[in-house]
């Protein structure tokens, strides 16, 4: 009988040491927002790409992964979510652009520093044994249509549109204009971004984290010239593979997202 009141005795205190260090909560919604030179994505509207032709988009998406808010006094770190796919596949007019939007309750409420987010699926899930994941799973949910079984692993991000190569203000097929399919993948295009913004989540309250990524930053080159879509070798990252291609669109998210 003793040891059974002794063990029920451990178990009311790590109750109460875990309500204690829970402490005082908030909620945080994440919205993304998906732009283009500023102004909000509207799929299939033309937008101006260099100097002169036009470029329209027809699907964007990518998947944020460990995302994480820093705590201003401490080194700890908040865990909001593990993987999800942000699409923008509803922005089909400037009526109905919204942001992808992650709601997270019971969110410590501390004072933070920023976020830490990555893009892409990090390697411990990015396999093709992820069917086994429930259906409610996002990774789950996306993999016949995001996991490319020919490279082994998860499109990072997929931004297909086409560039009116012939500049006659109509979005065909080749030869006249040159749809594009930029889908990057694999581990080693796994990006990790640290976004810094001071916050304080009181009790009860719900902030909202906006943050913007900008297409048009993601499509440029180093020396900040819009990648040249009259090149064939600039249309596909995976068809055929371009491993150099799918490096400079990944890396681009360190500049192309920012926190609002």
């Amino acid at each position: 009988m003793k040891k059974i009141f002794y063990f029920i005795t451990l178990i009311l205190l790590a109750s109460c040491r875990d309500e204690s260090i829970l402490g005082p909560t908030g909620n945080v919604n994440l919205n993304l927002h998906a732009v283009f030179a500023g102004q909000p994505l509207v799929l299939d509207q033309p937008y101006l790409f260099g100097s002169a032709n036009q470029v329209k988009f027809d699907q964007f998406n990518f998947f944020i992964s460990d995302v994480k808010l820093l705590e201003a006094e401490t080194e700890d770190e908040t865990d909001l979510l593990e993987v999800a796919l942000a699409d923008f596949s509803g922005n089909t007019s400037p009526a109905n652009v919204q942001p992808a939007i992650f709601e997270f309750n019971t969110v410590p409420a501390v004072k933070y520093r920023g976020i830490k987010i990555s893009i892409g699926v990090p390697s411990r899930l990015n396999k093709s044994s992820v069917q086994r994941y429930g259906a409610g799973h996002p990774l789950k949910q996306a993999f016949d249509t995001h996991f490319w079984e020919d490279g082994n692993s998860f499109f990072f991000m997929k931004m297909a549109g086409v560039y009116d190569l012939n500049g006659d203000g109509s979005f065909g097929t080749s030869p006249e204009d040159n749809p594009f399919e930029l889908f990057p993948a694999k581990n080693g295009n796994f990006q990790t971004l640290t976004l810094l913004k001071t916050f304080t989540l009181e009790n009860g309250q719900t902030v909202d984290l906006d943050l913007s990524v900008d297409v048009l930053k993601l499509l440029q080159s180093a020396d900040n010239q819009t990648i040249d879509f009259t090149d064939p070798a600039n249309l596909s990252t995976y068809n055929p593979e371009n491993d150099d291609l799918s490096s400079l669109l990944m890396d681009n998210f360190g500049t192309a997202m920012e926190i609002e």
